[in-house]
């Protein structure tokens, strides 16, 4: 594709890449004041030579209004020397067809009757206010028919594209959701093992929309005839939206100098130029917090779900990969990089606090209910969710444990969050704890969300392992047979140096509240009274449901060495 150059702007060498989708050239309203010129109802831009002979000029433009805007574009001449020299070898003024409406973005497009090597376009005055960027060039279509084509497609039944469930799963939004249209791409891609990082180099949002804009860079793409669909097979919001792009199973178009085969494009929408200046409308971003953290989540999905390395020089930047004359993903992203090689788990959790010391035995009547919690702080990339994340008896797992309590979701399911936790918050696992007899019971816990993933098991999930939490309980019989008292001590056993009593044992022995006892030894809960513990997932023994562990079908395959 040839692309419109402004005045001062050097052309990218033979051979390699276009660096971005949209339009470099913007003439937005103070461009248009200071540049163009009036001619009868017209405002009009000045001829801008081309970096080669083109046969189309295309236009993506943001509307502060609902209208449609009549814009006009003609081939203009050159000279000997090849500068734009309009007069009568220059064709006429021709109409612009609107291929894409958006709330505030359109694309307009028309054909030349030959190729030329200059071009104008123009405006009504009239519509002249209205107008804000105005992203133009004169091209020679790669794909002349795949704008056209792919809106033919639009009345018809959409080409279905399952994403991967592991993308649905971190929340990826698919084609179908955000409104694409049909590819017009054939060449299969079957081997991701590189990745490349990108940005739109433009607004980040139309109208307010970062699907808009999404919609309007996938239509600018296709009716330029530059593309055959936008090139990037995801892409990121500022907001932390994750978007399917190209469909994982055609070649990546995004990233030039003959790099694209095996390398995944993945793209954030946005400018992240320094300076500014180098955006579209002067205008640049900060990369945000939201967008470098699902960004991460992302790229460590693809990268387990690809076994693709991590290495610096397996995944880079736009500009990194040889034979692309670019600045992009932009000089505020680009040594952010690291960010994103970094590893990631769906599920992983690191140690808070607990009520109960690992080396002191537990003291619990036989016949009582006593509460124990855990708190955990999310390290991983997803939330944690009520009735799906579960603290649950290991080793084995998904067995019954001597500690359970009415209070659980099941047998092998001790206790859940009460509300979401997100990554970097911390949840509290509250459970209920049992026996049924005299004796000592010692039982590890560990983590799973529900139907995709132990917090121990590779690829997806970090840890803790399935040992790292342990509880060794002692049951004893109380006087009425039932629990002891409140205080500490057996209710039927006052003195504390019989059994059954407070004294003796461990030294520092920590209490629910998270003091230690002075003189030691095992102590006892509160009992209680086996009622709803107040998570809303109460079962009986004979009621609760088996909670089966169903896990993708998962690549587990040791990483391509870089």
């Amino acid at each position: 594709m040839m692309m419109v150059l402004a005045a001062g702007t050097t052309a990218t060498s033979p051979g390699t890449a276009r660096e971005h989708v949209l339009p470099e050239r913007n003439d937005d309203r103070a461009t248009r004041e200071q540049t163009w010129s009036t001619a009868g109802d017209w405002q009009q831009s000045p001829p801008v030579r081309a970096e080669a002979d083109g046969t189309r000029v295309a236009a993506l433009l943001s509307l502060h209004d609902s209208r449609s805007v009549s814009l006009q574009a003609r081939g203009v001449a050159t000279d000997a020397a090849g500068a734009c020299a309009p007069g009568r070898d220059s064709g006429p003024w021709t109409a612009m067809d609107e291929t894409f409406t958006g709330a505030e973005l359109r694309v307009a497009v028309v054909d030349l009757e030959h190729e030329y090597g200059c071009a104008q376009i123009r405006i009504p005055t009239a519509d002249a206010g209205v107008v804000g960027n105005l992203q133009w060039e004169l091209v020679e279509p790669r794909y002349p028919d795949a704008g056209q084509a792919s809106r033919d497609l639009a009345a018809a039944s959409p080409t279905l594209h399952a994403v991967a469930p592991e993308l649905e799963t971190i929340g990826v939004i698919t084609r179908e959701e955000w409104g694409a249209r049909a590819t017009q791409c054939s060449a299969p891609e079957d081997d991701w093992y590189r990745m490349a990082i990108h940005h739109t180099a433009g607004p980040q949002t139309a109208g307010g929309s970062v699907e808009e804009q999404l919609r309007g860079t996938q239509a600018y793409g296709m009716d330029s005839g530059g593309y055959c669909d936008i090139p990037y097979q995801m892409l990121v919001g500022f907001d932390g939206t994750l978007y399917e792009g190209r469909a994982l199973e055609l070649q990546s178009g995004a990233t030039g100098g003959g790099n694209n085969p095996g390398n995944l494009a993945v793209c954030f929408i946005g400018c992240y130029h320094e300076p500014e200046a180098e955006c579209v409308g002067g205008v640049g971003h900060q990369p945000t917090d939201e967008m470098m953290a699902r960004g991460q989540l992302l790229v460590q999905t693809l990268v387990r779900l690809f076994d693709i390395s991590t290495a610096d020089d397996n995944i880079r930047g736009h500009r990194d990969w040889p034979g692309n004359s670019t600045a992009c993903p932009g000089a505020r992203l680009h040594p952010r990089l690291g960010e994103f090689r970094a590893d990631l788990s769906w599920f992983a959790a690191a140690e808070v606090e607990r009520s109960w010391d690992a080396e002191v035995e537990v003291e619990v009547a036989v016949g009582a209910s006593t509460e124990l919690w855990i708190e955990l702080e999310n390290t991983g990339g997803l939330p944690w969710l009520p009735g799906e994340t579960f603290l649950a008896p290991t080793e084995p797992r998904d067995t019954e444990s001597p500690l359970y309590d009415p209070s659980w979701s099941s047998e092998n399911r001790a206790a859940t969050v009460d509300a979401a936790v997100q990554p970097g918050e911390v949840g509290r696992f509250a459970m209920g704890v049992s026996v049924a007899s005299e004796g000592t019971f010692t039982q590890s816990f560990g983590l799973v969300h529900e139907g995709t993933t132990w917090f121990a098991d590779a690829p997806w999930g970090g840890g803790p392992t399935d040992d790292a939490v342990t509880l060794t309980v002692r049951g004893v019989q109380g006087a009425d047979g039932t629990s002891t008292g409140g205080d500490g001590s057996s209710s039927g056993n006052p003195d504390p140096t019989e059994p059954g009593g407070t004294g003796g044992g461990t030294t520092g022995a920590v209490s629910p509240d998270g003091s230690s006892s002075d003189d030691g030894g095992t102590w006892a809960l509160p009992p209680q009274t086996g009622e709803d513990d107040g998570c809303g997932c109460r079962t009986s023994p004979d009621s609760g449901a088996w909670w089966g562990l169903g896990l993708f079908g998962l690549l587990l395959a040791r990483r391509r060495r870089s």
